[in-house]
């Protein structure tokens, strides 16, 4: 990134009208400045001067300032080879467009195009101040800082101290171990997330960053990854490399094979260049001495060059094909049965996939190709919800050739099947793996049922010591997520220290509306109303459509301020996806609004008046499935008063939280304690909840049987024919449970657990077609609530 000037200006700004995407822009240039001007924005047309350039060898952008500091990619974009301007959303970049035809420079951007740079969003006044030292990459950004380097190279005495003193005041990547090496580089070519600012050359990666992981991203025709988990896009270049055999083995880093780092364009290094083969030979000296022998080509050959066979040209992006730097071998299985390239097919393009594979075929056995075949099937089966990819999925994470993010790939498909015992159990291990990204994702991945709660918290509590801060921040989610409330000791103190680095990293991401709104949902469960409703709020502030007014309401309650819970509901129209649940609080609300009364001489009005305000915010938390705040709610309230009114309703409420929160002794104990009352043999809640407590502790037949009578009791309830799906699926009885899972659909066309447990239903009864149509229903529900 440089500013804008006659030097770095290379797009043809004497062009005058464009038309791209159906959209007039003008480009002119006078006195030394560059101007574009657009009507996207306002409607009006709107001219810009052009402040700063973006690249310089395949794409070249333009970027202005907007008010409130934001910078801005206008859309008209010199394609450098073909000398045309194109529309920035046809670079072929689909990781920063997004749909968007203005990306925010400091939003996305900023963190590898400048160095040393701080967003410093203000979201108050929704206005950026960034700073940055250089624009581009500096010395420091892969060096480290250098000011110690530079005073002792000022002070120093000739010799071999001071040669030794100056090397350990400066970082060399290449000095580095292979991991803390590649991670330099890795900070800005990877495909991540931004957990926190400040990494410097050395750092470990996993302390800043993570990975985005193919697993949790929605289908796209364009996807971020192949099938196998090979990038597909550019700059994901370390990821691959993560995956070589030329890392894991040899312990080849970006420096090994790029000496010329300094000089970001490629093609003035002749020893990457596609002939000459000596790089690999260092390496490969026996292959390198007779090459034809290993290739099957002759030795001048395209098909002798180690890179168009090893790095084909897979990866795209801004309009170009890139090498793929997995270093792999060609897999035609893949091309055949998930359209994946492979380097044979790229050059003799004239011949098909089923060539390919008969002719490597001829040539060997092909034991590496099998291995990424079965990764891509195992992949594929797993995104389609297939029970099928698990023995492969298990296969793959056991496996240490295939790096950090294919095994951490593996287990979060592996945690997309929380009703396997293998599975989880296969989850559940991976938190003591050896690399920091697989149990982070592991963390991020495990779905205890009720009954597995209590003894998950503990090993969750475990990786808060974890070295890695992103591991910290994962457990701390998930322990959240399962109702964790903070306790003592050193753990308790870690616990809070992770939550904090959480809190940071929302502040980091505080013009993302989309993060403030998980930071809200995150603080609410962690019983920190006051941050929730910062964090809502900040999201609504930035995108006024984000769904915050069901979360706001709850925070508001359990800050016993119902009249701005009230407010943040009655906006809602009634086919916002957000109305039923509003509709439920709002009753929730009304009916504590009426049991107030005001108080005289400073007293409350009648005894048991915060008992029952502890009842009614309990039921808000249970009806928000937080369960152990509710159960706290819960007997605080019935410690009070235990011969309420409501006392029953309560007792209830708390056997329920008890089941769901996994302590299966006290909810049995609880659940026969209320079999003799009618209210309880009436709860439709309670009646389930026992079912599942049955089902979950080995008794599938007592829960069938228990479950003929709730749906006599109750023959419109979608949820007990959910249960008698899944409690005859676990006696085999398959054919029933489809039978059943299907009502449950009929009664309830929108819930997604059936949905879910049809899948696997219909894998096992052999009916592969009707298994995709539910896995395809899945999918599209999710985007639909991705959208919301």
């Amino acid at each position: 990134m440089q500013p804008a000037s006659s030097r770095s200006v290379a797009g043809d700004f004497t062009a005058g009208r464009l038309t791209l995407r159906r959209a007039i822009y003008q480009v002119r240039q006078s006195a030394g400045q560059f101007y574009i001007a657009e009507s996207d924005l306002t409607g009006k047309l709107w001219e810009h001067r052009v402040e700063y350039t973006l690249g310089s060898r395949r794409m070249q952008h333009y970027l202005t300032t907007l008010p409130g500091g934001r910078i801005v990619v206008l859309p008209p974009t010199w394609d450098m080879a073909r000398s045309a301007w194109i529309h920035d959303q046809d670079a072929g970049n689909a990781e920063e467009a997004a749909g968007n035809p203005f990306q925010v420079w400091n939003k996305s951007c900023y963190s590898c195009h400048a160095s040393q740079a701080q967003k410093n969003f203000d979201l108050q006044e929704l206005r950026y101040r960034t700073s940055w030292r250089d624009l581009g990459v500096n010395c420091e950004r892969c060096h480290g800082p250098g000011a110690e380097h530079i005073a002792k190279a000022a002070a120093a005495v000739p010799g071999a101290a001071a040669r030794g003193a100056l090397r350990a005041a400066i970082v060399n990547p290449a000095r580095l171990d292979p991991a803390r090496s590649s991670m330099v580089c890795a900070q800005c070519h990877s495909f991540r997330d931004v957990y926190a600012d400040g990494f410097q050359p050395g750092a470990n990666y996993y302390d800043f960053f993570l990975p985005v992981m193919e697993f949790r991203l929605p289908a796209s025709a364009d996807s971020a990854w192949w099938p196998d988990g090979r990038p597909r896009n550019l700059s994901n270049e370390a990821l691959a490399l993560w995956q070589s055999q030329c890392f894991l083995k040899g312990g080849a880093t970006c420096v090994t094979c790029h000496s010329l780092p300094h000089d970001p364009n490629i093609q003035h290094n002749p020893q990457l260049r596609a002939g000459d083969n000596t790089l690999c030979a260092r390496c490969h000296a026996a292959i390198g001495a007779n090459v034809a022998s290993h290739s099957h080509h002759s030795v001048r050959s395209p098909g002798s060059s180690c890179i168009n066979c090893h790095m084909p040209a897979a990866a795209s992006g801004l309009r170009a094909s890139m090498r793929d730097h997995s270093l792999s071998v060609p897999v035609p299985e893949n091309t055949l049965r998930h359209g994946i390239p492979n380097a044979c097919n790229l050059c003799h393009q004239d011949r098909g996939a089923a060539w390919a594979l008969a002719r490597l075929n001829s040539w060997a056995a092909g034991k590496s190709r099998a291995k990424l075949a079965r990764r891509a099937d195992a992949f594929t089966q797993a995104r389609r919800s297939e029970a099928g990819a698990i023995p492969a999925l298990l296969e793959i994470l056991a496996d240490p050739s295939g790096g950090p993010w294919i095994r951490a790939e593996a287990v979060g498909y592996l945690g997309t099947f929380p009703n396997d015992p293998v599975a989880y159990t296969a989850v559940l291990r991976a938190f003591a793996d050896p690399d920091p990204l697989v149990r982070a994702v592991a963390a991020g991945a495990v779905r205890p049922s009720a009954a597995q709660r209590e003894a998950l918290a503990p090993q969750l509590v475990s990786l808060l010591r974890d070295p890695a801060r992103t591991v910290q921040m994962s457990a701390a989610i998930a322990l959240v997520a399962m109702g964790v409330q903070p306790f003592p000791g050193e753990d308790g103190d870690r616990f809070a220290h992770a939550k904090q680095l959480y809190r940071e990293r929302a502040e980091l991401n505080a013009d993302d509306a989309q993060q403030q709104l998980a930071a809200g949902r995150f603080f609410l469960l962690s019983g920190d109303t006051d941050r929730a409703i910062s964090a809502l709020r900040a999201g609504s502030k930035l995108d006024p459509a984000l769904p915050v007014q069901v979360l706001l309401a709850q925070a508001f309650t359990r800050q016993g301020d119902l009249a701005a819970a009230r407010q943040a509901l009655l906006s809602l129209p009634r086919d916002d996806p957000q109305y039923a649940a509003a509709q439920r609080l709002l009753a929730e609300i009304a009916l504590r609004e009426r049991d107030r009364e005001p108080a005289s001489g400073g007293a409350s009005a009648r005894p048991g008046e915060d008992a029952e305000a502890r009842f009614l915010n309990g039921q808000a938390q249970y009806r928000s499935e937080y369960y152990g705040a509710a159960l706290l709610e819960f007997e605080q309230a019935l410690q009070v008063v235990p011969d309420a009114p409501w006392a029953a309703e309560a007792r209830i409420d708390r056997a329920v939280c008890l089941e769901k929160l996994g302590r299966a002794r006290e909810a049995e104990a609880a659940m026969q304690a209320l079999a003799g009352q009618p209210e309880a043999r009436s709860n439709l809640d309670l009646q389930l909840a026992f079912v599942e407590l049955l089902d979950e502790t080995g008794r599938a037949a007592e829960a069938a049987a228990r479950l003929d009578g709730v749906i006599a009791a109750s023959p419109q309830a979608a949820m007990a024919y959910f249960w008698r799906a899944k409690v005859l699926w676990h006696l085999h009885r398959t054919s029933e449970a489809a039978a059943a899972a299907e009502e449950a659909i009929r009664l309830q066309p929108q819930l997604p657990d059936a949905h879910n447990l049809l899948v696997r239903i219909y894998q096992m009864l052999g009916r592969t077609k009707e298994a995709v149509q539910q896995a395809e229903w899945l999918r599209d529900y999710h985007r639909r609530l991705e959208s919301h």
